[in-house]
């Protein structure tokens, strides 16, 4: 079988940090978020599959490097039906993953939800108490009911599908779930109840950093890429540091994200963005 990793969104919610970096590259705990999924899915012989750069594309295409990934290129984005296009490259399955979202991807749960002929595709759900996101409605043996998405509903997608193959021919919508609905397609439902990350916005990939450090058990107050140069003349709390980032004498930070590149000196700044482009309020 083969993936396809869905990383062309321009990611707006995310500005200023989507100006800089694509979601699917934003690190975590200094590993780029793409990075992470690929040695995932590497890990449970998954060596083959698909991306689909758009904004920002060069960086998600280093991010792939030495993995092995077909990239697909569209002039415009097509939402969904970008997972058409991998249709000559595979015979049965095809597992669709959100490269903006961290997760243990169960890929057996889902593949045992495969076995049966009556089931079109198997989407992995998981609990929802804050309606923050698309609810979805499933029946008693666990498919997906026609209605759609419902808010409120306690349960959301978690951003990791099988389709078999004819289902996805059937993607006519830039949203999978309204072709789902109006082809009448057969969707399982799998329930997840582990990490899960969404980096949506500057204040969730905050958050989502402390939380991808409590799952891998590190205990440094910080979260560093590469090359980062922190001086002892100055101090450095909670904070976030992407590539390059050179923090020289006199700098306090705290609870801050800087977007690498560039050099600080006798600054002070808690709770903000610190880019090139200017700073600004992270939360």
């Amino acid at each position: 079988m083969k993936f396809f990793i869905l990383a062309g969104g321009y990611g707006h919610r995310a500005e200023p940090l989507s100006l800089i970096k694509p979601k699917p590259v934003f690190p975590l705990n200094g590993m780029p978020l793409l990075t992470l999924l690929l040695q995932q899915l590497r890990a449970q012989d998954w060596s083959e599959g698909f991306i689909n750069p758009q904004h920002l594309g060069e960086q998600v295409v280093a991010a792939a490097d030495g993995y092995g990934i077909h990239f697909i290129r569209e002039k415009e984005l097509s939402g969904s039906r970008v997972l058409r296009q991998a249709l000559p490259f595979f015979t049965d399955w095809l597992l669709a993953v959100n490269g903006d979202t961290f997760l243990e991807i169960p890929l057996t749960g889902l593949l045992e939800k495969t076995t049966a002929t009556d089931v079109d595709g198997v989407l992995l759900v998981r609990p929802d108490h804050t309606s923050n996101y698309a609810g979805l409605c499933v029946d008693v043996d666990g498919f997906l009911e026609s209605d759609g998405p419902q808010p409120g509903s306690g349960l959301m997608y978690a951003g990791v599908a099988l389709f078999r193959k004819k289902a996805v021919e059937k993607i006519d919508e830039a949203n999978f779930f309204k072709s789902i609905q109006k082809n009448r397609l057969r969707f399982q439902t799998v329930l997840y109840d582990g990490i899960w990350l969404d980096v949506g916005t500057p204040e969730m990939y905050f958050q989502a950093n402390w939380e991808y450090k409590t799952y891998c058990s590190d205990p440094q107050p910080n979260a560093f890429s590469g090359n980062v140069e922190i001086s002892p003349a100055s101090r450095v709390e909670k904070s976030v540091l992407w590539e390059n980032s050179r923090i020289g004498p006199g700098v306090h930070l705290s609870e801050c994200i800087v977007t690498g590149n560039l050099r600080l000196e006798n600054t002070s700044h808690s709770g903000q963005i610190i880019s090139q482009q200017g700073v600004f309020p992270l939360f």
